[in-house]
């Protein structure tokens, strides 16, 4: 909610220049952060029997990987500005390049929270982050412009690396021994490949938004992806981060990791597809009467990454599962066929539909990626997907249902007071003939909401229905 709200203040208050020249000086980062990824984080949350060394040498790595990273972006900004024909990125490059160190700089003792399921600390991390960030952005972005939102994430980086001693507290020691990096690397070598796989699609994606298309719609792109992978980006931030060190504990298990993945997948759906077609009955009106129509060319977009969205429904419980199992290389051949797929279709449909061909091209990639995962998970757990098909279609077809009464009360009633009113309607069929469902008919949500909001699953009267 604080993403959201601080997205579309800024989207009022800056132009999508500022937006593309902040993707642009983000890419080189971005690119430097995924190639030097050893996965030492996960590494440790994925360890059984980690030591304290471990921590020590993992905090080492990921400082001097910040410290290189931060030396070579300061060096290669004039070269990185020129490649993508935009001289005036220099001075943010160098600006963000402070980014790696903050992060990496933090205690690594954070990473014990997730293995111990320890979320009540990490939103005390990362609640203050979100706030500073926010409130310096809005506050600084109509004296600076683009440079409100560096100074904004920057600041809320630095807020998240001195808060973290407090609450994790962690003495660090310089150790590169290589008996504590070594396990620590065993594992995290998959996680090193597939964020170079990932990071190479991601580069030549946006490297040819801006060549051909410039920074503007660079800068439209970068708007319509945040919007529309927000609600992917909240399914991983809830259900990702406790879902991998959940099956790490569970890993030796196959039907109790099979329970908890059908329970999982359900939670993701009933997420993801209501929120993702509403967004797409909506998205005119939200964007031309919140977001200004300086954005109505993000439009387009938006609908096609919901589609996306949609897709990827099962592709926000797969990476958890096999990186807790303990299967990282399996992760890495998902990315690399998705990759492959996206870099191939990215050139020809920008050429041929501006800013839209590159959100097409993800559908292709997508959709391969899905059916490499169901091969996996087949061979990794016991039925996974036996009794799942009722669930899924109901959820189906009641988003359905709440986003074309959305679209009709939008039509109706144009402007602000049709945009609450239809998300509002649409929000509460779509909660209603779903409780309605489960309550007659038992079809099986109840477990997974069971597992994933207790109070509010008694207080509606779901806890007596078994899944």
């Amino acid at each position: 909610m604080i993403f959201l709200i601080r997205l579309t203040i800024l989207a009022r208050l800056l132009t999508p220049f500022d937006f593309g020249l902040l993707a642009i000086a983000s890419l080189a980062i971005d690119v430097l952060m995924r190639l030097s990824n050893f996965g030492m984080t996960t590494a440790l949350v994925q360890l059984d029997d980690a030591l304290p060394e471990h921590y020590d040498a993992s905090w080492t790595m990921e400082v001097l990987r910040g410290t290189i990273i931060a030396a070579l972006i300061y060096i290669t900004a004039p070269f990185i500005a020129d490649y993508l024909m935009e001289p005036r990125v220099v001075n943010l490059l160098r600006a963000l390049a402070i980014r790696p160190v903050l992060d990496a700089a933090a205690s690594i003792m954070i990473a014990r929270f997730s293995r111990e399921l320890n979320f009540r600390a990490l939103v005390f991390l990362q609640l203050p982050k979100a706030l500073v960030n926010t409130i310096l952005s809005i506050f600084l972005a109509k004296e600076l412009g683009v440079w409100a939102l560096v100074i904004g994430t920057l600041a809320g980086s630095l807020v998240y690396m001195i808060q973290s001693y407090f609450i994790a507290p962690h003495r660090p020691r310089l150790i590169l021994r290589l008996d504590a990096i070594r396990p620590l690397a065993l594992f995290g070598r998959w996680v090193l490949l597939t964020s170079i796989v990932v990071m190479l699609s991601q580069t030549i994606l946006r490297v040819v938004i801006s060549r051909q298309l410039g920074a503007t719609e660079l800068g439209l792109y970068y708007l319509a992806t945040s919007l529309a992978f927000m609600p992917t980006d909240v399914a991983n931030q809830i259900v990702g981060a406790v879902a991998f060190p959940f099956y790490s504990r569970l890993q030796k298990n196959v039907q109790e990791v099979t329970l908890a993945f059908k329970s999982i997948l359900i939670s993701v759906a009933v997420l993801l597809l209501p929120i993702s077609l509403l967004m797409i009955a909506i998205a005119p009106t939200l964007i031309n009467d919140v977001f200004g129509p300086d954005w109505k060319g993000t439009v387009g977009i938006i609908r096609v990454l919901l589609v996306v969205n949609i897709f990827d429904v099962l592709g926000e419980t797969i990476a958890p599962i096999l990186n807790g199992t303990g299967h990282p290389n399996k992760i890495l051949v998902i990315e690399t066929i998705q990759s492959i797929i996206l870099m191939l279709g990215v050139s020809s449909l920008i050429s041929s539909y501006g800013a839209v061909g590159a959100a097409l091209a993800w559908l292709p990639a997508t959709v391969s990626s899905q059916v490499m995962g169901l091969f996996f998970l087949r061979r990794i757990l016991n039925k996974p997907f036996s009794g799942m098909f009722i669930p899924f279609i109901s959820i189906g077809l009641v988003s359905l249902i709440g986003s074309l009464l959305a679209v009709g009360i939008d039509l109706l009633l144009p402007g602000w007071i049709g945009l609450v009113l239809a998300t509002t309607v649409g929000i509460l069929v779509i909660g209603g003939l779903l409780w309605i469902l489960e309550r007659k008919f038992a079809i099986g949500l109840s477990y997974g909401f069971q597992q994933a909001y207790p109070p509010l699953a008694s207080w509606l009267g779901l806890t007596r229905i078994t899944g």
